[in-house]
């Protein structure tokens, strides 16, 4: 009999951290589910340490060994061998609230939507919640139809992460949706941004479902020109939305979304430390400069993190010099609360 859910993990380099997110899979509420593991060239002891932990588990699993070849690629590869009714990618550095796969069955199979999904609340690696969903964003509906759960979505009011959602197989199938080889970062946002389209119908479930940990040591915590690989995912959805004759959306990723992320990669830039010298002559760019300025959050009841995001664009265009120094200060605390 096939499982009902797939839970797919892709790993690379997470010694320090595989074993507790299998042990939330293992404790989870749910039980009906197999487990498909992608290593994807790791080069540390992650591979041992997965076929130790699984081999000694009474659920059922598939390992499968790949030369490094980048998230999105592992993601599609545990799709292809996977055989649940239900979808469930989880990263493997984070973990599952013990009732995720229960709270998350029970209302996907009750709203005959495509997707459903609940917060994901940022942690320390010991565990300590630096920031709970509610704290990010401001979710303000439990159900929606796929427009506007998309526009919620892309303009950063709401955050759905592969971690934090259930997607009915059927639709990435019937649709061919794929996370794009390559994408280093936003691969997962075009990825669910499709799903969402085609689910009709989303469901928020009111509870936080998994924990991301923040990790110095992460690939996304490095300071590279891939961050405006974000730019590229909201350039192929317009041209998706352009071909299928959305244009609401198509009008919401040039006014909202493609400045956002043009403003998010520059200061993500800055954070995580690129040399200044280099980091300037990208501030000062005329296109970088203009969709920066058109960037806006267009909707009231801002939380502290979107008004931060405003703030950092108003010293931007202050001063870019200011900026960076206040990005490189943010992340020296934000470090140094994630190690208390």
């Amino acid at each position: 009999m096939k499982p009902l859910i797939s839970i797919i993990i892709p790993v690379y380099n997470v010694e320090a951290y595989i074993s507790e997110t299998l042990k939330s899979v293992f404790n989870q509420t749910f039980k009906d589910f197999e487990i498909i593991v992608v290593n994807d060239g790791s080069k540390d002891k992650t591979p041992q340490i997965v076929r130790e932990i699984l081999r000694s588990s009474t659920f059922p699993f598939k390992i499968i060994d790949q030369v490094n070849r980048g998230v999105s690629v592992a993601r599609n590869v545990g799709f292809d061998h996977s055989e649940g009714r239900y979808i469930k990618f989880l990263d493997g550095d984070d973990k599952l609230v013990p009732n995720a796969l229960e709270v998350l069955v029970n209302e996907i199979q009750k709203c005959s939507c495509g997707l459903v999904y609940g917060g994901q609340d940022v942690v320390t690696v010991s565990g300590k919640i630096l920031y709970k969903y509610e704290d990010m964003y401001r979710q303000d509906w439990t159900v929606a139809g796929s427009r506007d759960a998309i526009i919620d979505f892309l303009i950063s009011k709401i955050h759905i992460s592969c971690n934090s959602c259930l997607i009915v197989r059927r639709i990435i199938e019937e649709h061919n949706i794929r996370f794009t080889p390559g994408s280093k970062y936003g691969e997962d946002n075009e990825f669910l941004t499709k799903v969402i389209y085609y689910s009709n119908v989303v469901h928020y479930v009111g509870q936080s479902i998994c924990l991301a940990t923040y990790r110095e040591d992460s690939t996304t915590k490095t300071a590279t020109l891939s961050t405006f690989h974000n730019v590229g995912v909201m350039k192929r959805l317009k041209r998706f939305f352009e071909k299928n004759g959305q244009t609401e959306i198509v009008k919401m990723l040039d006014e909202y979304a493609i400045p956002s992320l043009y403003a998010w990669s520059l200061g993500d830039l800055a954070y995580n430390g690129y040399p200044y010298r280099e980091w300037i002559k990208i501030a000062r760019n005329g296109l970088i400069k203009q969709n920066i300025r058109k960037f806006k959050l267009p909707f009231e009841n801002k939380t502290k993190f979107h008004k931060q995001m405003l703030m950092a664009k108003s010293i931007y265009l202050l001063s870019p010099t200011l900026a960076y120094l206040v990005m490189r200060i943010a992340k020296v605390v934000y470090t140094l609360n994630s190690r208390k």
